[in-house]
């Protein structure tokens, strides 16, 4: 993706960063924050702890970056979100609203807990190695518990997507990987819909969208299926390290859904989670919890297979032994 952004008063198009920081950014020496941009905002870290959501960037008392229009709307929007929901292991912590312009002219950005891995989608397509399956079905609970977690706080994230997952924690260690939701610039709280305070209309990503099914328009599918449908997405991502039908055009994955036909579930890791996937994508589940304790149940059947994986080899090893000392 492409972003018109001004730089010294001058309008430049620069290659938005999927992780870290763009070379293009590099060169133009305008870069040394910046970590990643969105659709309408950059993110930008000075201390590698937290990171700043807005968009404009200041340093050393300049403006070194600005998208032509800004999100303020959608900055407090988020804002008020993040504190609706508190804090939870699994959710991007977040600060409040700052004034990042040097005098004070009203120029917001959001302080958040800044991600070392950067969103999932960007270190998947960034990593080498495909991280052991019981990491990856941990991350999959993870994402699961966040999105149990926000629909009990009556939000909706309303572009669940692995970019807007991110990576935590000491990205070395694989074993102390998690993952937090965050990016909540769209989300909707449901008691606002009810009093008709704020209506919602972003779409999901086209491998993530609940198809129409015989509805009337993309409006009137049940907004949890919607969220569920894309959490069915999500966890296949995770677990088979690809995005679905990665590859493919966002009108050709339209026309495969509206035939009813998904990524394959019968090959590889990703039958792991087969049938949670499948019944999210199929609508079978009324809430995230529920998948949750599918989950849970799917890890402890793994650890117990592990665990009788040990044994087996202890008590080979045993008789091996006694073999050569008869």
């Amino acid at each position: 993706m492409d972003l018109n952004v001004k730089h010294d008063g001058a309008v430049e198009t620069v290659a938005a960063p999927t992780r870290f920081v763009a070379p293009e950014l590099r060169r133009k020496g305008w870069w040394r924050s910046i970590v990643g941009c969105g659709a309408s905002s950059f993110v930008t870290t000075t201390d590698g702890i937290t990171a700043l959501k807005g968009h404009q960037v200041w340093e050393d008392g300049k403006l070194r970056a600005d998208y032509e229009d800004d999100c303020e709307d959608s900055l407090a929007r988020e804002a008020r979100v993040y504190a609706l929901l508190g804090p939870h292991p699994h959710v991007l912590r977040c600060f409040g609203l700052e004034d990042v312009h040097p005098e004070g002219k009203g120029v917001h950005a959001l302080r958040i807990e800044f991600a070392p891995g950067g969103d999932v989608r960007g270190f998947i397509r960034g990593s080498g190695a495909v991280p052991p399956l019981s990491c990856r079905l941990r991350l999959a609970r993870d994402v699961t518990e966040a999105v149990a977690y926000i629909h009990r706080c009556g939000v909706r994230h309303c572009d669940l997507t692995c970019r807007n997952l991110f990576l935590c924690g000491d990205i070395s260690d694989p074993r102390a990987w998690c993952i937090k939701l965050g990016d909540f610039g769209g989300a909707v709280v449901e008691s606002d819909i009810q009093n008709g305070e704020y209506l919602n209309y972003i779409y999901e990503e086209q491998a993530y969208e609940l198809p129409l099914r015989g509805r009337g328009d993309y409006a009137s599918r049940p907004p949890r299926k919607r969220e569920l449908f894309a959490l069915g997405s999500a966890l296949f991502e995770l677990v088979a390290w690809c995005k679905p039908y990665e590859g493919l055009k966002e009108d050709e994955i339209e026309a495969k859904y509206a035939d009813e036909q998904f990524p394959a579930l019968d090959k590889g890791d990703v039958t792991a989670v087969a049938p949670i996937v499948r019944d999210c994508w199929a609508e079978q589940y009324d809430n995230a919890g529920d998948i949750v304790k599918a989950l849970d149940g799917l890890l402890a059947a793994q650890l117990n297979d592990n665990w009788k994986r040990v044994k087996l080899d202890k008590h080979d090893s045993f008789v091996k032994k006694r073999g050569r000392s008869a």
